[in-house]
């Protein structure tokens, strides 16, 4: 890594369309946030969809930057000796600064991506268990970052360029080998990871979700697809058959930097022998690398599909069918996914994720494939996201269901009562055949409902929010973890 750049050596490599103030100005670091700023730093005044980073520009100057990339002229006049650079396209220049000024056009990390609607974060916790094998990993995630020597939450699924570089570069400067991260199709669309190289790339899959960003279905798989444009020259796809999208887009991916999985042929990793049950997975995956004996504590048959895209990603970056084996044994659980709360009752208490309808289709069904003897979910839908979503949600929790307890996801800044009635406009159609339903707002008590209604055999479903610690309801966030609000109430109810 460069300790210090010139703005002009600098400028090569930033799309631009003028300067402002002098060039030879020095940098030595960058960030899109004005609370970050350190002395020589450049700040990015990135365009917000509600906010104008030129706005925080002064309070950058005031903390010792000495450059302001920004998508326009400044909003005032700017200190002497300062420079600002103006980049229509503001989010690729940052992206490109960053990668300029953390080192890592060239990096011996080996970074392996996972994008999908659902099952990318249990993927991304897959492959750092089996690169953990074959010498070291960092992570980047939905619940947490991991720079090869301690874990903090996550901000984001995929944080800002100049934290994925930073961390970049911390993982090579310790001589960790290997990365694995999530890419969100937000970090696609607004050009985070347009820098990064990847050994190798997986699909899980494409569902529903994000469409009051993305507005259509095909601009999502549009978006998500921009991850195979990131691959290294000689980097892998890995892509899973048994997803519509999945078909699409290995049909239009080069054949030759293509791995696909399934459960069957014709895709090219597949498994054998497989036997699942509450206890998890275990099979053979026949791979062009060689066969990987499964031994999973996971279990579902959406983990399935989950398994065979981590293990792919894993050998087409370079490690082997041994390795892999071991890591995957070695991973007893992923926080919030299917996490099982167990405190001796009779009956299962799960929580897990599930935010979107297709991954409550998945969850429930597996939960209803380990044959309770009823299935009683307590769901509810998150506020200012896709509107569209929620009575879809709702007819899957209804469907399979016996019991269904709506109740308040994050509402953020819309009415909850609002909320729910949308995704009861998909529970109501569903009901009959001694279906219940109940609407309870508060979250906990639907939860403390859903535990006093469970008997022997019973399994109680909280989805929606999984690993969450908080819950944010107009512009307050509090404390509440699905996990640990459950395991208090069994024990109020005496379960110990």
């Amino acid at each position: 890594m460069n300790d210090r750049w010139l703005l002009s050596d600098l400028l090569g490599l930033v799309p631009h369309s003028a300067v402002l103030g002098p060039m030879d100005v020095s940098v030595t670091g960058i960030t899109c946030d004005s609370r970050e700023v350190g002395p020589g730093d450049a700040f990015a005044a990135l365009k917000g969809y509600k906010t104008d980073g030129r706005a925080f520009a002064s309070q950058a100057f005031s903390r010792g930057a000495r450059v302001v990339l920004a998508h326009a002229e400044p909003l005032e006049p700017i200190p002497a000796g300062a420079a600002w650079v103006v980049c229509p396209r503001d989010r690729e220049a940052f992206s490109a600064a960053c990668a300029a000024l953390y080192g890592t056009l060239v990096n011996p990390v080996k970074l392996a991506g996972v994008t999908g609607t659902n099952g990318k974060t249990t993927s991304v916790y897959l492959l750092r268990s089996i690169f953990r094998q074959a010498g070291g990993s960092g992570m980047l995630g939905t619940i947490e970052y991991d720079d090869g020597e301690g874990l903090r939450p996550a901000v984001r699924t995929t944080p800002e360029a100049h934290l994925i570089h930073r961390w970049l570069r911390g993982l090579a400067d310790r001589s960790i080998p290997y990365a694995a991260m999530e890419v969100s199709s937000h970090s696609l669309a607004l050009s985070r990871v347009a820098h990064l190289r990847f050994v190798a790339a997986g699909f899980t899959n494409l569902t529903r979700d994000h469409l009051d960003f993305h507005l259509t279905m095909d601009a999502y798989y549009q978006t998500k697809k921009g991850l195979f444009d990131l691959l290294s020259p000689d980097g892998v796809a890995v892509v899973n058959l048994e997803d519509a999208y999945g078909v699409r887009l290995a049909g239009e991916l080069d054949r030759k930097r293509l791995l696909t999985v399934g459960r069957q042929k014709p895709a090219d990793m597949r498994p054998e022998a497989l036997a699942m049950d509450l206890s998890g997975i275990t099979c053979t995956f026949k791979t062009p690398y060689g066969n990987v004996a499964i031994r999973s504590a996971l279990t579902g048959q959406f983990n399935i599909e989950n398994l065979l895209v981590a293990v792919g990603t894993a050998l087409a970056a370079g490690v082997s069918p041994a390795q892999a084996e071991a890591g995957i044994a070695a991973l007893k659980g992923v926080p919030g996914r299917m996490e099982r709360v167990d405190r001796g009752q009779p009956f299962a208490v799960l929580v897990d994720y599930a935010h979107t309808d297709d991954a409550l289709k998945n969850l429930l069904q597996t939960v209803r494939d380990l044959g309770p003897r009823r299935i009683i979910t307590v769901f509810g839908c998150g506020g200012d996201r896709d509107r569209t979503k929620r009575p879809l949600m709702g007819a899957v929790a209804a469907r399979l269901s016996d019991v269904v307890i709506l109740t308040s996801d994050n509402p953020r800044t819309e009415d909850p009562e609002e909320i729910a009635r949308d995704a009861e406009n998909g529970i109501r159609p569903e009901l009959g055949g001694g279906k219940t339903y109940e609407r309870i707002l508060d979250r906990r008590q639907a939860i403390r409902h859903a535990l006093g209604l469970a008997g022997e055999g019973d399994a109680v479903v909280v989805a929606g929010k999984g690993h969450e610690r908080d819950q944010l309801t107009g512009t307050e966030r509090r404390e509440f973890h699905d996990p640990t609000v459950a395991g208090e109430l069994l024990g109020d109810l005496g379960w110990r």
